[in-house]
């Protein structure tokens, strides 16, 4: 997470995830935690790219 994103969710600062896809606004993302059981809607500006990773049939993009 960004350092605004780990001030404002500070009980998800430090985990990683995958992004899987977009939310409701074009400025939401949705993030699956590692060990969560559902995703997680955050602002764009919450997350930061760790590394990009090329799927068969999708983009998908691990994020802290």
């Amino acid at each position: 997470m960004t350092a605004l994103g780990a001030e404002r969710c500070p009980n998800l600062a430090g985990r990683e995830g995958v992004v899987v896809g977009s939310g409701q606004y074009r400025s939401t993302v949705r993030v699956m935690f590692d060990g969560f059981k559902s995703p997680t809607s955050l602002h764009s500006s919450y997350v930061e790219a760790v590394v990009e990773q090329e799927r068969a049939s999708s983009r998908r993009r691990t994020c802290r």
